[in-house]
């Protein structure tokens, strides 16, 4: 019986042997018929299937068959991690495709009810959209009514009514500007000024004065003429800081005859007068100006020059006849 045993094992590892061992083709054209024993950096010792050890056969002595042939035998994941930078191309197992399962796309139901413009209010995004719309209409009445000097709560309140809402600020923005009453009356005042007729020149004297009362002027009295000249002349429009804000849309829009180059007819005989808290100015027009400061043009020893007025330091604007200053 153990003579059976000891058989038994033999033929066991003489078929582990066959079973590991295989042909490794080297680069010179020869064979070794073994079993890997030993594998480093160096090479590999080979165990050949006549119980003989082969010297190492260095790594560059392998073909590429005989490598791939080498790293399916080894068992060793040390060993296989050695080979593997040396194969140009692993084998590596075909990855099993996988079952594709076509499932039926089931289309959604089509609505039945609530069709037409009013479906807007059964969505949550519809209503948001509403919402929005339905402020951005308050916030253009507010702003029409600031713009327009109309009462908020009038046009605000007209605003606020659905669906019809929308006409308020278009209403209102179509009407004039609601002034107040001091503007009213500078207004007035100051169509009154540029309509007025300029003074001219009359002589009272005879025309068949003596010539030597022409030439004696310098020791004459001043004509009643020029008197009557001077309370002739048009009454100033006055702007006061404590009636008006001086800021730029208020020069733009009251004096915007002033920035002309060439001024016009109804301001051809007028210039400004500026009182400020760093002196008075006067000059015919506002050459440039900014939301801070604005530039007049002054005139120095029959030169022009800009002066600079700062926005906040003007106290008082008055629009006088050229002949009243």
């Amino acid at each position: 019986m153990r003579r059976f045993g000891s058989w038994l094992v033999c033929l066991l590892a003489f078929m582990a042997m066959a079973v590991s061992a295989d042909i490794y083709t080297l680069m010179d054209g020869n064979k070794i018929d073994g079993t890997p024993i030993s594998i480093n950096d160096a090479g590999v010792v080979f165990s050949m299937t006549d119980g003989t050890d082969h010297s190492r056969v260095v790594w560059d002595d392998f073909t590429q068959d005989a490598l791939r042939a080498l790293y399916a035998n080894v068992k060793k994941p040390v060993d296989k991690a050695m080979i593997e930078p040396l194969i140009e191309e692993v084998p590596q197992e075909k990855a099993q495709r996988g079952e594709i399962t076509v499932k039926p796309i089931v289309p959604p139901s089509r609505p039945t009810t609530h069709l037409g413009v009013f479906a807007i209010f059964s969505s949550p995004v519809g209503l948001f959209i509403l919402l929005v719309l339905y402020a951005t209409n308050l916030f253009a009445a507010y702003e029409v009514a600031f713009y327009r000097r109309q009462p908020a709560a009038t046009v605000v309140g007209l605003a606020a009514i659905p669906f019809f809402g929308v006409l308020s600020p278009i209403i209102f923005i179509s009407m004039p500007t609601n002034k107040g009453p001091l503007e009213t009356a500078a207004d007035e005042a100051q169509t009154r000024f540029q309509t007025t007729a300029p003074p001219t020149d009359v002589s009272d004297a005879p025309s068949g004065a003596p010539q030597a009362a022409e030439n004696n002027v310098e020791t004459a009295p001043p004509p009643a003429s020029t008197t009557a000249a001077a309370a002739s002349l048009p009454e100033p429009v006055v702007f006061r800081r404590t009636e008006f804000l001086f800021n730029r849309r208020f020069f733009e829009t009251r004096l915007a005859g002033f920035f002309r180059v060439v001024p016009g007819e109804a301001e051809k005989d007028l210039v400004l007068h500026i009182v400020s808290s760093r002196g008075e100015f006067i000059g015919r027009r506002i050459t440039r100006i900014t939301p801070a400061e604005l530039y007049l043009q002054v005139f120095h020893d029959n030169a022009t020059a800009d002066e600079m007025i700062p926005l906040l330091e003007i106290t008082e604007v008055q629009i006088l006849h050229k002949d009243a200053v």
